[in-house]
């Protein structure tokens, strides 16, 4: 007997409609259609049967449209935000619950959703609302998370011109080519690389990652398959300088023309450490490299300018989840890497209080601001007024 399925819209060319509106093509020059879609979809909802995927592209969407802040508060702007983006992860996480029990987590790992959105997530619902700044981030690569994993895949219809989908298998076997091209050969080949040949090594993962959004996320895991960042037959207690040396110019371009891809690095990095039981021992080789690599990029200088884009939160909350002794080493690293950032302006902050000590240092400082200030149409306050708002004087 034959499956029946119901869905909220009539014919799959609605649906194709709404993701056109969506997701405009490149070359479209009409009106802004995304508001009509969200209202749509609204619509369907009344009629039930409406894909996670189409209503949170839908809560998303709307959020960045409500994202204009002569109209809106900055506080509901990030509320807005806030609401969409837990729904879309919540309801993704949550709609796995077959099989054996897994962390949020792990069933995001599973689902091949970056498992930074769960800790953004927790932060999100009981914490303060993250920064704007971190939510548009984040809505965006949600909305490119859906298109790749539903929208991508709807099967057009008529004389629509099919969509070109991201082939995985031919995205890591490219990849892979590249990386097996320029880390192949002799010591004096593989010296020659380093002096000439980094940009073009760069170049090319950049120009394949360009090509296709999966690409960019898929790069970290081709470069731990290909074994070109940890020697498949290292020793445990080797020294991973020349790695580092070796692989940082050309991860540091890449990074540079993409910085969500020290973010992925990182979170690929994390979650093999973390998510393998085959190598939680303190004795595995494999296990101290990854450790290495997570340690090298979160504390040293060379990576300073792309920290903003380390899952730090994420990696603390991976480290708790799945407690090893390498986990547990590198969650050391990080908090005390943490307390050394905190203290160093508690320091000059003791500084700039014993400078100002005496008053005569202060005063010509203080008398500068004051008249630069008073250029500008501000002036000092003779007399403080300190009623409440709503208390008039009575003469």
């Amino acid at each position: 007997m034959a499956k029946v399925i119901f869905t909220a819209w009539k014919d799959q060319s609605q649906l194709l409609d709404v993701r056109s509106e969506f997701y405009p093509s490149a070359s479209y020059e009409g009106p802004d259609l995304r508001s009509h879609a969200c209202a749509t979809v609204e619509a369907w909802k009344l009629r039930g049967n409406v894909p996670h995927h189409v209503e949170a592209t839908a809560l998303l969407t709307d959020a960045i449209l409500h994202d204009d802040a002569q109209h809106n508060s900055i506080f509901s702007i990030r509320a807005t935000y806030s609401a969409a983006f837990c729904r879309f992860v919540t309801g993704l996480v949550d709609s796995k619950v077959q099989g054996p029990r897994k962390t949020m987590f792990q069933r995001a790992v599973d689902l091949g959703l970056p498992a930074s959105f769960v800790e953004l997530r927790h932060e999100a619902t009981h914490r303060e609302p993250p920064s704007l700044v971190v939510l548009r981030k984040a809505s965006q690569r949600s909305l490119e998370w859906l298109w790749d994993n539903y929208w991508a895949g709807i099967e057009e219809l008529g004389d629509v011109p099919m969509i070109e989908r991201n082939d995985t298998a031919s995205i890591r076997s490219t990849l892979g080519d590249i990386l097996r091209k320029f880390s192949t050969g002799s010591e004096q080949s593989q010296k020659k690389r380093k002096r000439d040949e980094d940009d073009e090594l760069a170049t090319q993962l950049i120009s394949r990652c360009a090509a296709s959004d999966e690409g960019l996320k898929l790069l970290p895991a081709v470069l731990l398959e290909e074994s070109v960042l940890i020697d498949s037959e290292r020793q445990l207690g080797e020294s991973l300088n020349k790695a580092f040396k070796h692989w940082d110019p050309v991860l540091l371009k890449v990074t540079e023309s993409s910085s969500f891809f020290f973010t992925h690095f990182a979170e690929e990095l994390v979650n093999r450490l973390a998510f393998d039981p085959a190598i939680e021992s303190p004795q595995n080789a494999y296990a101290e490299a990854l450790y290495s690599w997570l340690n090298h990029i979160s504390t040293s200088s060379i990576w300073g300018i792309y920290r903003p884009f380390f899952p730090r939160s994420y990696v603390l909350s991976v480290c708790e989840q799945c407690s090893s002794h390498w986990t547990q080493a590198l969650s050391k690293e990080l908090e005390k890497k943490g307390k050394a950032t905190k203290a160093t302006p508690i320091t000059s902050g003791n500084s700039f209080k014993s400078k100002r000590t005496s008053s005569k240092s202060s005063m010509p400082v203080e008398a500068n601001i004051t008249s630069k200030l008073s250029g500008h149409g501000w002036e000092p306050l003779q007399k403080w007024d300190s009623r409440p708002f709503g208390i008039s004087s009575i003469n």
